[in-house]
């Protein structure tokens, strides 16, 4: 028996190996250690090679990539150099060849990408410019936009002055809102022409730096509020905003201005309308939040009427999803606030009693809570439950933290009359827009050169003349070409 066991051991250690645990192993010899060598342990080496910076030069931290310097830096200008050549010569019309903008967009891409490493703002702003107007003439709308939006974040960070920033920002976002609404993203437009406005309002003075309380002590530009509103109404259209009479710029594109009292467009939208509204509404995710970005802006230099005319707009992209809860009950509790510091508060208890409280959602919220306490406050006009209603260490701390703090401010700023405190505000310089140039009258000035318009694109078009990044010398081609036609003839 011990024989059988023995063997049937042998046989299942040669198939599957020695079992650790087995008679076999145990009565095993023991191994001899092995003699220790008298040579130098080799020491340990990482098995990756170490990353080195000798080809580029470059060294990235997190998202940031200095700067090349030295011989590195001059290697890649002079790289650059040539993507600028083969660019032009791409764009050159010959006997053979027709102009490539394929090539040239290309060319001028990789040129933008080493003066980016080589930290030229100036060099690579331009050079992306001229891959957009090239990618836009290929019909590559996405990417010209793109090249559109990087190009105005570097004129943001330039240190050209304030009034070249505000005409350069403000036309390169809205060439990208053109290159978006060409390529159908209707979200991406809406948001370019927000930043467009926003762009206006750059560099405004130090008073426009100055903000007391969450507001700024002077008044929004003009020019930046008709950009801004006209963003809204491309996310929203104005039949589709129940605050659309708070707009207080211009005329919506979905009404006819010819109905309606006064011409205004007052009448309800017919429903045939309203199908063609709900066509044109953005329904791109988080388009609420770039609306929002107005409504914070508004409150902030105190225009709480195109402030409610956003949040409007903020409501009933949130309600046409249907799965909106929590975000949707802070739009309709910052409606509540914004129509309270306007001091209508029969407005204000008529929209929370007939829309707000008809969602159910919003019935058990803490905003719910908030705007109820602030409107039974103002109406009473008891002042001590106004303040317990706003206070930021009472039972609504977590709803005023919800509210951004623009609008937080606001709530801080409210009276038992229901109108924000108003403070003291001086206008505020009138500053480049994006709209086309109209003919001065002989008793005005002239504009200045770096005003935005036609007048930005000549000096655009100057620099990149000096630079050597336009196709002039095709039409001085061209023309030649014609004299030398008209020469032969004559």
């Amino acid at each position: 028996m011990a024989n059988y066991k023995r063997n049937a051991n042998a046989n299942r250690d040669s198939l599957f190996g020695p079992n650790p645990g087995g008679s076999s192993s145990a009565s095993a010899a023991p191994r001899k250690p092995a003699p220790r060598s008298t040579r130098n342990p080799p020491i340990a080496t990482s098995a990756a090679p170490a990353r080195t910076t000798a080809t580029t030069g470059a060294r990235r931290t997190k998202n940031f990539i200095s700067s090349l310097s030295g011989q590195a830096k001059i290697d890649k200008m002079n790289e650059a150099e040539e993507y600028r050549k083969k660019a032009k010569k791409a764009l050159q019309r010959t006997l053979f060849a027709s102009p490539d903008p394929i090539a040239g967009a290309m060319f001028y891409h990789r040129a933008a990408e080493a003066y980016k490493l080589c930290g030229e703002n100036r060099l690579e702003r331009l050079h992306r410019i001229a891959s957009a107007d090239c990618q836009m003439g290929h019909d590559a709308f996405a990417t010209a936009a793109s090249e559109y939006m990087r190009a105005a974040e570097l004129s943001e960070m330039s240190d050209e002055t304030s009034e070249r920033k505000r005409a350069e920002c403000t036309k390169l976002y809205a060439d990208a809102a053109k290159a978006w609404r060409e390529e159908n993203e209707m979200g991406r437009a809406g948001e370019c022409m927000l930043r467009s406005g926003f762009s206006l309002l750059l560099g405004g003075g130090e008073d426009d730096e100055v903000i007391l309380g969450g507001q700024r002590l002077v008044k929004m530009n003009k020019d930046a509020m008709v950009v801004i509103e006209s963003a809204v109404e491309s996310h929203v259209p104005d039949p589709l905003n129940r605050y659309r009479k708070f707009r207080q710029t211009g005329i919506s594109s979905f009404s006819d201005p010819d109905a309606g009292p006064g011409g205004g467009g007052g009448l309800e939208p017919d429903e045939a309308t309203l199908d063609i509204c709900r066509n044109h509404m953005v329904k791109s995710s988080f388009a609420h939040e770039t609306v929002s970005l107005a409504i914070q802006k508004f409150v902030e230099y105190g225009e709480y009427k195109s402030a409610l005319y956003a949040a409007g707009a903020v409501s009933t992209l949130l309600e046409s999803d249907g799965f909106s809860t929590i975000s949707l009950s802070r739009a309709y509790c910052i409606e509540t606030v914004l129509t309270l510091a306007l001091g209508d508060v029969v407005a204000s208890d008529k929209y929370f009693l007939e829309v707000h409280l008809q969602n159910n959602s919003y019935l058990s919220s803490r905003e719910c809570k908030l705007a109820e306490d602030l409107i039974r406050a103002v109406k009473s006009r008891n002042v001590d439950d106004l303040e317990v209603a706003r206070d930021p260490n009472g039972e609504n701390r977590t709803a005023l933290s919800n509210l951004g703090h623009a609008v937080r401010n606001l709530v801080a700023t409210l009276r038992i009359s229901g109108a924000a405190k108003s403070k003291g505000k001086t206008p505020v310089l009138v500053v480049a827009t994006a709209a086309p140039a109209t003919r001065a009258k002989p008793n005005e000035p002239a504009a200045p050169v770096s005003r935005g318009g036609q007048n930005l694109e000549n000096e655009l078009d100057d620099l990149m003349n000096d630079m050597g990044l336009d196709s002039d010398g095709d039409k001085d081609d061209n023309d030649d070409d014609d004299d030398d036609d008209d020469d032969e003839q004559d």
